[in-house]
């Protein structure tokens, strides 16, 4: 094909292939029903206007044949044959099928809508000879599609022989003509005065055949069909002997094409949308569907006052011209204005947070509001449908949207009938009731609205009808439905009584567990979270706790499940789809405290090591007070047992200012599970210490344990966690009780014993919002004579405690030895926490708190908190980066502590990266 070949003249190329066939004989015996074609569904590619257009365009051929004296194969017939191919279609199985059919020609092909128009490509396939006929289409309205596939039964009967059609009534003649000869039809059918385009182009879209016997209407069609394609300024047509001529005179060929005034839009772009190109003939109703693209361009960048318009420039000798495109974009327009008309009760203020149109204004530019996206208006409208409807306005009604532009801004206007204002009457169950009425209210929350005299609400009626779903799902009843209605009172009065209709269907059991989706994940480390198992019965509670358990472990970014039918009614299988996520994290932070300045951490994780879960980090610290480094292993289900066993190996290089300590040790831990949601845990340490450059007037928390010291110690806790998510948690409450008994008796130097309760709770108005409340105390006991080493004892302050405080900042001091800071022996620490989520998929949220406690020795300081209670509050921002999780805040004490030495304030930050 010549290179720079229009599409258009390409589809010609191929209707001229066709008539070369008719015109040196291609054979068209057939081998069954000399009149019979078999049409096989189409390879469809179509928009929401042609649904079933693998269907329909064969159908619309079949009706066409029919007007030329063939029958067609019904269609439920075709796609059975096909069907049994797979759905391939090639010439071969297309001549196989049709010899089953008794067809003497084959059509098949793909449909594909272009926008407004089409593409349609075809093949005609005599079943008893070798070969094909191609026919392709293209155009630019779905209208034109009956042309085409009458174009396509036109040549199959010329194939076949077909009687000759009889003349389509119409108009009278508008052009008068002379009848071909009586001996026979038309010699011929010439297009002439065409100097750009292929006349094929023409003959491709005309009925009238050589041998044909036209009247003067069947003529008249033709020219006006000619002239519909809007590429000719004039059409004549008339008979030279048995030829029948039709003349046209073409439109200017386009040359060139010119964007003038364009400054916003790429002209690259707006030549790019057009459907005219350079080397065609001008067609005014292709360009004035191009001058509307180019508008919707400028509407989508908002622009909504732009209007494009063109002209045409005669080149010199006639034969072309420049097209010219000249665009007035005018400014670009935010929305000024939204308002909501007809409110008479309730408040367009009360609206607001839940539309997404909002005037412009000067934070626009980060929240992205002001600007009109068409597809707002409807949701915009549904939205104050739907406020309306919570509200108790059942029978609200809000108009479409009115949108004006104008010089200073687009102004939106929503027209409201509100109606009567309903309030429930009465709450009714129905159909299959598995429980007692007071029971069935207990589960859902429209009776409170009846109790308390609110109006109703159509999102407490939908979170109704979904808490029923899971109840009865509880109880086995995996696919029970609720249906709701709504009945207004007879006697005309604003009440309305809600009934819910249950159909519970049939109790269903688990047959099958399945997983998908898990590549690095081995199964049995999904399969033993589920709390139920093959032959189980189905259990709505016990299925969203399994999604819970997946959801922390941490090792999948979507967990989902599927209930797949099996056959029987009683069985289902449960398949299991998890989306992993990154469980190896290489993390790095820095911060900074009066003690340690600055200080660089740095990690490597893995959380689900060889997919087996195993949990395996190293980790150092390092600044210039202290060097530290932590390899830990984990595996939390021993040989898929509950029991969970880890050890911890580490060792630590402190520079305290009055002493120097290099720390060896190991850990080894035990966890048990003692419920759904409690775990108890043992574990037992073991250090070597070496206590060195002390100074001479240390306090004796510090001297005492001069040189090499031994610590072994043995901790229990136990621990209940009751939230959704690990990371994120928006519910649920997390309760810790820990203690650690060194010494006495358990060998080693350091003697003492420690215990702390840790609780925290999280309440979420929505995802976005959360309240998370936390508070720890803590004490450290002797258990022989010999004091409590300062290693040992409470060190606050900093991100994880108060905020806002260093650690030496609230940490007592032992004034008889110079005021060295030796730690707390007692400690209490409270956070509240308001977690604002603004941007939900990365993880963007602003933490506003008020950060409390106090750390104390009792021997030099006595009981009296109050006196050393300390205050803070402050901002953070959490982020998940695309660098790992940052968390940037900053403290601001509220109260003096009692050294009177904090700085006014504190800023610390950490990040990590996960892989």
């Amino acid at each position: 094909m010549k290179k720079g070949i229009s599409n258009a003249l390409f589809k010609a190329l191929c209707y001229m292939t066709f008539v070369c066939a008719m015109q040196t004989g291609l054979p068209t015996g057939a081998l069954g029903a000399p009149d019979t074609v078999l049409i096989l569904p189409f390879q469809a590619n179509a928009g929401p206007e042609m649904p079933n257009a693998a269907h329909d365009v064969p159908q619309l051929i079949a009706t066409q044949l029919e007007q030329h004296g063939l029958s067609a194969v019904p269609m439920n017939r075709a796609a059975a044959l096909v069907s049994r191919t797979g759905g391939n279609i090639n010439l071969a199985a297309a001549r196989d099928m049709g010899r089953q059919a008794g067809a003497s020609l084959v059509i098949y092909g793909s449909f594909n809508q272009l926008g407004d128009g089409f593409a349609l490509d075809t093949r005609i396939v005599p079943v008893n000879e070798g070969g094909s006929v191609p026919a392709a289409f293209e155009r630019g309205s779905l209208t034109a599609l009956t042309e085409c596939a009458d174009a396509i039964a036109d040549r199959a009967a010329g194939m076949l022989n077909a009687t000759e059609r009889p003349a389509e009534k119409g108009p009278a003649a508008l052009i008068p003509m002379r009848t071909p000869n009586a001996d026979g039809g038309i010699a011929d059918v010439q297009i002439r005065g065409m100097k750009v385009m292929d006349p094929d182009i023409v003959l491709m879209r005309m009925t009238i055949r050589k041998g044909d016997k036209p009247d003067a209407n069947a003529v008249n069609e033709e020219v006006k069909r000619i002239w519909d394609m809007g590429y000719f300024s004039d059409v004549q047509a008339g008979m030279e002997g048995n030829v029948l001529v039709f003349t046209v005179k073409e439109k200017p060929r386009i040359d060139n094409i010119m964007v003038e005034g364009s400054h916003n839009v790429d002209k690259d772009d707006v030549l790019a949308a057009m459907s005219t190109k350079t080397g065609s003939t001008l067609n005014e109703q292709l360009l004035s569907d191009d001058l509307q693209k180019i508008t919707e361009m400028y509407r989508k960048e908002g622009y909504y006052l732009a209007k494009a318009a063109y002209r045409l420039e005669d080149r010199a000798g006639g034969q072309g011209a420049v097209l010219v495109i000249s665009v007035t974009e005018g400014n670009k327009l935010y929305i000024k204005e939204v308002k909501i008309d007809g409110l008479k009760e309730l408040k367009q203020s009360d609206m607001k947070d839940y539309m997404a149109l909002r005037p412009h204004n000067l934070l626009s530019w980060f929240t992205g509001t002001g600007t009109l996206k068409e597809e707002y208006l409807e949701r915009d409208t549904n939205a104050i449908a739907a406020f309306g409807l919570n509200e108790g306005f059942v029978d609200i009604q809000v108009a479409a949207p009115l949108v004006e532009y104008k010089p200073d801004g687009i102004h939106i206007a929503f027209n409201v009938q509100e109606g009567q204002r309903y309030a429930v009457r009465d709450v009714k169950f129905a159909g299959d009731v598995i429980d007692s009425e007071e029971n069935m209210l207990d589960v859902i929350e429209m009776d409170n609205h009846q109790k308390s005299d609110k109006y109703f609400s159509l999102t407490v009626m939908q979170e109704d009808s979904k808490r029923l779903t899971d109840y009865y799902a509880d109880y086995g009843y995996a696919f029970a439905e609720v249906d709701t209605r709504v009945i207004k009172a007879d006697d005309g009065s604003p009440l309305l009584d809600v009934g819910y209709i249950i159909t519970k269907k049939q109790k269903v059991f688990i047959r099958r567990l399945t997983v998908e989706g898990n590549v690095k994940t081995r199964d049995n480390v999904i399969l033993r979270e589920m709390r139920f198992g093959d032959g189980d019965m189905y259990e709505g509670a016990k299925l969203r706790r399994s999604t819970e358990r997946l959801n922390h472990l941490r090792y999948f970014s979507a967990v989902d499940t599927e209930l797949i039918p099996t056959g029987q009614d009683d069985e289902v299988d449960l398949k299991v789809k998890v989306k992993e996520t990154n469980t190896g994290a290489l993390m790095g932070g820095i911060g900074y405290s009066t003690y340690y300045d600055v200080g660089l951490t740095a990690s490597i994780m893995e959380r689900n090591l060889f997919g087996r879960g195993y949990w395996l980090q190293l980790q150092g610290f390092f600044s210039w007070r202290r060097t530290s480094g932590m390899l830990s292993f984990t595996n939390p289900r021993l040989y898929d047992t509950d029991l969970s066993v880890g050890n911890d190996l580490y060792y630590i290089h402190d520079y305290w200012d009055d002493f120097t300590k290099d720390t060896l040790g190991d850990t080894i831990r035990f966890a048990y599970p003692i419920g759904e949601y409690t775990s108890v845990g043992v574990s037992y340490r073991l250090e070597r210490y070496d206590l060195y450059d002390v100074s001479d007037n240390s306090s004796p928390y510090i001297s005492d344990y001069k040189g090499t010291n031994w610590t072994s110690a043995i901790s229990g806790r136990i621990l209940r966690d009751t939230t959704d998510f690990k990371e994120r948690p928006t519910k649920g409450t997390i309760a810790r009780l820990w203690a650690e008994y060194g010494g006495g008796g358990l060998g080693g130097t350091d003697n003492f014993v420690k215990a702390v309760a840790d609780w925290q709770g999280f309440w979420s108005f929505n995802p976005q919002n959360t309240i998370h409340v936390r508070g720890r105390l803590g004490g450290v006991f002797q258990n022989t004579d010999e004091g409590v080493p300062v290693f040992e004892r409470f060190w606050l302050g900093g991100m994880d405690t108060i905020r806002g405080y260093s650690y030496s900042d609230i940490s007592p001091r032992d004034y008889r030895y110079g005021g060295e800071h030796v730690g707390g022996d007692r400690m209490g620490v409270f956070n509240l926490e308001y977690i604002w989520t603004f941007e939900k998929e990365i993880g963007l949220a602003l933490v506003p708190f008020l950060d409390g406690g106090f750390n104390i020795d009792q021997k030099t300081m006595g009981a009296n908190l109050h006196k050393y209670f300390v205050y803070s509050t402050g901002l953070e921002l959490r982020w998940r980066s695309p660098m790992g999780d940052l968390r940037i805040a900053y403290g601001i004490p509220l109260s003096d502590d009692y050294d009177k030495e904090r700085e006014s304030g504190r800023l610390e930050f950490s990040m990590g990266q996960f892989f």
